[in-house]
């Protein structure tokens, strides 16, 4: 029932003019089809997952230049971490960059069943340690980058067809969640063997901060917090009527500023609390 209601909702506002109390400083985003990712890489970098190319932003984003992959679906970004390998999934896509995203190298490891990757995350502590959603198959796990992997979790009993977001704890490599947007969010303690329903609000983005200690969703009640830290327990911080449009994706900078990125219209927010919000750019 909650998430029939949450899906009624948010389809009543997308398009809708909410009251954000915020104003806008100009900044022009890609217009290019379907918003899926959004990842903070330090220094101000913000990477933009969309279909048909990765974007940058050098400037905290007020400004955006294509950052690679033209013509393909960026539809999940790794951890962006200096120096580390940077792994981006997508429709027939799975891209890895050793030199923090300049360019970037296809992966076709013959132990995944598929490259339909709805949901790609990397480990904080091991960005070796990488976990990827193969639509059709489940959840499936490298520890070295890309080149091979093992399943972890089949679709069915374990988890829905339809996961399209996945984070790793910074502590801990074997804890990770993972977002559906029918039923919710789920959580592993034992890399992704098992997982337990921790949310039954349906989910499109998720973010955890550097220090593991703020954990965010999108979801069709708007943005979501972790209210113990772990990720066990979630509570509302703004509903979808204090923007304008539907929550999409999400992150965390270096900072803990909050980051979310909305659709019909395509705006992107920023926030100190995740509560109060201000428009950035849009397109």
């Amino acid at each position: 029932m909650r998430r029939t209601a949450a899906i009624l909702i948010s389809a009543a506002v997308l398009s809708a003019c909410g009251d954000a109390g915020s104003s806008s400083v100009g900044g022009a985003l890609p217009d290019a089809d379907h918003v899926h990712a959004l990842r903070a890489s330090g220094d101000g970098t913000l990477l933009l997952g969309l279909h048909g190319a990765l974007w940058r932003s050098p400037d905290e984003g007020v400004s955006w230049v294509k950052g690679g992959l033209d013509g393909q679906d960026a539809m999940s970004i790794g951890v962006a971490v200096a120096g580390e390998p940077l792994l981006v999934g997508g429709h027939n896509v799975l891209e890895r960059s050793l030199d923090d995203g300049a360019t970037f190298a296809p992966l076709r490891p013959s132990t995944l069943p598929g490259l339909d990757i709805h949901a790609l995350t990397q480990a904080p502590s091991d960005p070796n340690i990488t976990y990827a959603f193969v639509v059709g198959a489940g959840l499936f796990r490298s520890g070295d980058a890309g080149d091979t992997w093992e399943q972890r979790a089949p679709v069915g009993d374990l988890l829905p067809p339809d996961i399209a977001a996945a984070i790793v704890m910074p502590a801990d490599p074997d804890v990770v969640l993972v977002g559906s947007g029918s039923t919710g969010i789920y959580r592993s303690e034992d890399g992704g063997a098992t997982f337990e329903l921790v949310s039954d609000w349906g989910t499109l983005g998720l973010a955890v901060s550097e220090a593991g200690d703020d954990l965010i969703a999108t979801t069709y009640r708007g943005v979501d917090r972790s209210v113990d830290g772990g990720g066990r327990i979630w509570e509302n911080l703004a509903d979808p009527e204090q923007f304008e449009g539907q929550p999409i994706a999400t992150t965390i900078d270096d900072d803990g500023t909050i980051w979310v990125i909305t659709e019909q219209p395509r705006v992107l927010w920023r926030s100190d609390d995740g509560r109060s919000w201000q428009e950035v750019a849009r397109a």
